[in-house]
């Protein structure tokens, strides 16, 4: 997995912070004694892990400082594993960080940006809905106005997710509070205002029936022999490279592809992921520079994968809800040159994580540890596609998919 530091705990070289987490045991309900001390310990531990591991400490540094400074005054009564979550979720606000997260969940916590999120705002616009999610299904619109959040002004809801309080925040932090508002909270009602011609209309995120994906991957073969591929959010699943494998089999003969990876919100990691580019690859390829925060940065590569080299030209989809391991799949088709890839900005969350534990209350974190980059040397969560075209529209045409379409007719294959 490269040169990383040695010691970390389930260590995976592209593992989402972004992917799912598992809840807090039924004991995460009933009433404990005072946690307070544990609490306190606990918190201290995450701000000392954060200063040494957090490969983008040196960036954030006063806002952290100043909220674990504020860790007294932050941790009142614990009396559940919950609420002790609570409190440090509270603190790794702090970070403004959708890529840092806790490995645990209770219904008190916040839901994770992309994953858990079904609509992505620019200021008070709409620029990106799920494709299916509970806010397509009830009728949110890229580029419609918001007004309020889950019953919330836009700017007092965000000031609910800008930790520490008191601090003057710029225009990305505000973007984070923003969107992590808009995700909401597990155990909170959702909802989003939005301005219309007749007057506010407030739209119900609640009861919208999500169908989880039933295969690993979706494949078919497109008017003008064009092989179509979306990963189904599976980048971190091995049973993957032999359903892609499968799907490459089933499209042979295609004169041009598709790789659609605009739902792959949960990451995944490289074992999965360099196949995946190796049925594209003749030779050998570098595809991510790794920039480890005490060690020389090295470039990760790619070999050819199956008896067979996938041949024409290659159309990569991302959109918002490709994250980590996606981010890195489309910039390593960038990369070597191998495809080109349309939509809009990634989920662009920065680094590659690692897995801690915090062991006064055994409660795992996972933190990016070193930094990465395309290639050619800008950072993964500052790369932006090269065609640029809206790529979650909701329940609306899919203008992504027919950009690439228009761009594949073009070549004589």
């Amino acid at each position: 997995m490269g040169h990383l530091r040695p010691g970390l705990l389930l260590a995976s070289l592209f593992l989402a912070g972004c992917a799912q987490t598992a809840p807090l045991s039924h004991t995460a309900t009933i009433t404990q004694p005072d946690m307070r001390p544990a609490t306190l310990a606990a918190a201290e531990e995450l701000c000392a892990l954060v200063r040494t591991e957090y490969a983008f400490y040196e960036s954030r540094r006063d806002t952290w400082e100043a909220a674990c400074a504020d860790i007294p005054d932050m941790v009142g009564s614990v009396a559940s594993k919950a609420e002790q979550l609570q409190v440090l979720e509270t603190l790794l606000d702090a970070l403004h960080d959708p890529h840092a997260s806790f490995g645990t969940n209770s219904g008190l916590s916040p839901r994770l940006v992309p994953s858990g999120a079904d609509y992505w705002l620019t200021g008070d616009q709409v620029v990106a809905v799920r494709h299916g999610s509970a806010a397509a299904q009830a009728g949110l619109k890229v580029g419609d106005r918001v007004i309020a959040i889950n019953g919330r002004p836009l700017e007092e809801a965000m000031e609910t997710r800008l930790q520490p309080k008191g601090v003057v925040y710029g225009p990305a932090q505000k973007a984070w509070a923003l969107n992590a508002a808009a995700a909401g909270y597990r155990n909170e009602p959702r909802s989003v205002t939005v301005a219309r011609e007749g007057g506010p209309d407030t739209l119900s995120l609640d009861n919208h029936e999500i169908p989880a994906p039933q295969e690993f991957v979706s494949a078919e073969m497109l008017p003008g022999r064009i092989g179509y591929i979306r990963l189904n959010n599976s980048l971190g699943d091995s049973d993957t490279v032999a359903a892609f494998d499968a799907a490459m089999k089933q499209l042979k003969g295609a004169r041009g592809w598709v790789l659609d990876l605009r739902d792959t919100p949960g990451g995944g990691n490289t074992d999965v992921a360099e196949p995946i580019l190796g049925h594209f690859l003749s030779e050998p390829a570098s595809y991510q520079r790794i920039l480890p925060m005490d060690e020389p940065a090295w470039v990760k590569q790619a070999a050819p994968h199956g008896r067979w080299t996938a041949e024409g030209p290659v159309v990569v989809l991302v959109g918002r809800w490709t994250g980590s391991m996606g981010e890195g799949l489309a910039i390593g088709f960038d990369g070597a040159r191998r495809g080109d890839v349309f939509g809009s900005d990634m989920a662009r969350l920065a680094g590659g994580v690692e897995d801690y534990m915090l062991s006064r209350v055994g409660i795992p974190i996972r933190l990016p540890a070193y930094s990465l980059a395309h290639v050619y040397g800008t950072p993964r969560h500052e790369w932006t596609p090269p065609h640029q075209v809206i790529a979650d529209n909701g329940d609306g045409p899919d203008l992504a998919l027919e950009a690439a379409l228009d761009w594949l007719g073009e070549f004589s294959m």
